[in-house]
């Protein structure tokens, strides 16, 4: 029965996820405490006759075994701790644990006694490769440190023992070397290069050297060390990568110093993508950085990608405005001459910094690209390999501000081709949206103001381009979008509505008693500001009404879908003029009751009720931009009356209810009516 029971325990054991490992909790508590004597007899096998057993850490994961005999006295061929050895389920083993607990004398003591029992432990690797002394170091016990490798050079090897235990790697490639350089430890750094001066050479397969991971933590000083130590350290970092690629993310400082070293780091270029250092800095912006690289190496500017891409596609890419600038202006000291030869430069799709800055709406760099009056047509007008210029790429984004900032260059061609026989004015109509749309859509401006320009189309035959890219409008399509948005508008014009009404029986001041003549009037009726109350208020009434009346068209299926397109359209103009009226209402009703006590405060009420034309700003704004463009691009000649008439015409669609009102109020007034 017994035998049995502990064969069932035995598998209970081995059937949990720690790998075979059964720490002995005594063992493991004596070296966490560096209790050399505690050591000592159980690694003397000296059984505690009255001593109990003592109560582990709650932290401490540990599995109790029977005994203690086959303790320290074997070693895998790999290196490793063996399960026997093993004292947590991380494999640690005793030694591994008194390096990592303290480095006070009797931490230091009891890792003499273990090394006298089981010298191999020095250079075992817990399930991690982690070494005691990976572990010393990732602790912070320089002083362990230092005694590990002074007990590894009390072999009859000496040095080449120490040498040998600061370079054992563990499953990630790094040595004790990368723990010291991540703790932001000099003292640690010296005595491990005082064991081996060369150990910053030792590199992972594919991971961080110690230069590189002192620089990429910005630890300049640990970096500075390592050097002096070692003028043939390595510079390497994963995926092909080098101290440099991390320097220009510290600094011109750090930069500066790793280039000092090896300038030759400057275009290295990474296995994945084939960014060199300068890639990685014009995509960040590192100015400074940027014109150290170029002081250093110019031909760095001309080095591609694996893309094709190089470094003025990858600033134009990000919006670094100021890094494109710096790689067309910087003077090549050498031939005393700037690189603006490098806006020419393409990738692997054929396209120029321009084509990069256009496609990812970089509105800051293109309007940099069309500032520079040294920029050639022949740039403006590159075609990339489906023979899209910049301007096609524009008309395709959508974005109306570049698009804007293009046309008015009047070197760039409206009626290049592409690969397709599509001019920009082909592809605008294109894209053109149908049925419903908003007035100031770009898409729609930037067909407009092609055609407005002369833009032509392509040669090609009309009826045939347009049964190929006419988009025909989809009914349920169009009808689900008129019922979401009549929702919106619908609540929006009920509730001024509502409000009109109210205020129509309820005006400012209150009515006269019925024993004051007329009873029951307005008492503030006559003047003018409650008039243009009454008339503001009506109008927002009525405005409103219609919109509801035009959205109960556009909302009824029964209705055909033209005839509920153009009543959405009548039913949104209707509820932002009834919006505009309401708000002409709400600040002369404010005046009429405050002005004879405050003044004022109700001009104050009246102006800032007027910030809610701001949208109005940008609807001018928009109009006017294309128009400035057209200005800019076809002449005064040609187009000097095109912008006072559009924004006359945008000022008389906005504000039409307060010319109505205005006329109204005057005419009451002229006639007497009141």
């Amino acid at each position: 029965m017994d035998s049995e029971k502990t064969t069932t325990q035995t598998a209970n054991l081995q059937s949990e996820p720690n790998d075979g490992v059964q720490p002995h909790p005594e063992l493991l508590m004596a070296a966490r405490h560096g209790d050399r004597e505690r050591l000592k007899r159980l690694l003397g096998k000296v059984a505690p006759a009255s001593q109990p057993p003592v109560a582990m850490p709650a932290r401490e994961v540990v599995v109790h075994v029977e005994e203690v005999d086959c303790i320290l006295h074997t070693v895998d061929d790999d290196g490793a701790v063996t399960p026997a050895e093993a004292v947590t389920v991380a494999w640690d083993s005793i030694l591994h644990v008194v390096a990592s607990s303290g480095d006070e004398p009797e931490f230091l003591q009891s890792a003499t006694v273990i090394y006298g029992e089981a010298s191999h432990l020095l250079n075992a690797g817990n399930k991690k490769g982690d070494t005691p002394l990976h572990c010393a170091a990732r602790a912070g016990r320089v002083t362990m440190v230092s005694h590990l490798l002074d007990l590894a050079r009390g072999k009859d090897d000496g040095d080449a023992a120490a040498r040998a235990a600061a370079r054992k790697q563990n499953k990630k490639g790094e040595t004790a070397l990368h723990e010291a350089v991540r703790l932001n430890s000099k003292e640690m750094v010296d005595v491990l290069l005082s064991a081996d001066p060369e150990l910053a050479r030792v590199v992972p397969a594919d991971g961080d050297s110690p230069l590189y991971l002192a620089v990429s933590l910005g630890r300049g000083d640990i970096a500075l060390q390592l050097h002096q130590k070692d003028k043939a350290l390595s510079y390497a970092g994963p995926d092909g990568k080098n101290a440099l690629h991390a320097a220009v993310q510290k600094g011109k400082e750090m930069s500066a110093m790793i280039l000092e070293w090896n300038k030759d780091l400057i275009k290295q270029a990474d296995r994945h993508r084939g960014s060199t250092p300068l890639h990685v800095a014009a995509s960040w912006g590192h100015h400074d950085v940027i014109r150290l690289l170029l002081d250093n190496d110019t031909s760095a500017a001309y080095q591609p990608d694996h893309d094709g891409s190089f470094p003025i596609h990858v600033a134009a890419f990000d919006g670094q405005v100021k890094a494109v600038s710096l790689l067309l202006d910087h003077l090549d000291k050498r031939k005393r001459r700037n690189l603006k030869d490098c806006a020419e430069l393409r990738d692997a799709r054929g396209w120029s910094f321009l084509h990069v800055a256009v496609q990812e709406q970089r509105q800051s760099v293109v309007a940099y690209a069309c500032k520079l009056g040294n920029l050639a047509p022949a740039v403006l007008n590159m075609q990339d390999d489906d023979g899209n210029t910049a301007l096609h790429l524009a008309v395709q984004v959508g974005n109306l501000w570049i698009f804007n900032l293009l046309m008015k260059r009047r070197q760039v061609e409206l009626n290049l081709t592409n690969n397709k026989g599509e001019t920009p004015v082909d592809i605008s109509w294109i894209e053109k949206p149908v049925g419903v749309y908003f007035g100031l859509n770009p898409r729609v401006k930037i067909y407009r103001l092609l055609k407005d320009a002369d833009a032509k189309e392509g040669n090609h035959r009309w009826d045939l381009f347009h049964k190929q890219h006419n988009k025909k409008l989809v009914e349920e399509d169009e009808a689900k979008k008129l019922t979401e948005s009549t929702q919106t508008i619908g609540i929006g014009s009920v509730l001024i509505a509502t409000v009109a009404f109210a205020a129509a029986f309820a005006p400012p001041g209150g009515y006269r008693a019925d024993d004051h003549r007329p009873g029951g009037a307005p008492t503030l009726a006559g003047r003018y500001a409650f008039d243009v109350f009454i008339i503001a208020n009506t109008l927002a009434f009525i405005c409103a009404g219609l919109s509801i009346i035009s959205l109960t068209y556009a909302g009824v299926a029964a209705v055909d879908i033209r005839t509920r397109m153009i009543s959405f359209v009548f039913s949104a103009m209707f509820m932002a003029s009834s919006a505009r009226s309401l708000g002409v209402a709400f600040a002369f009703g404010m005046y009429v009751v405050l002005a004879p006590v405050a003044r004022t405060t109700a001009i104050a009420a009246c102006v800032i009720t007027g910030l809610a034309l701001v949208d109005v700003a940008w609807f001018l704004w928009v109009v006017a931009a294309g128009e400035v463009m057209l200005l800019k691009r076809l002449g005064i000649a040609r187009a000097w009356w095109r912008l006072p008439c559009a924004m006359l015409a945008t000022l008389l669609m906005q504000f039409w209810p307060y010319l109505v009102i205005v006329v109204v109020v005057l005419y009451s007034k002229v006639r007497g009516v009141h």
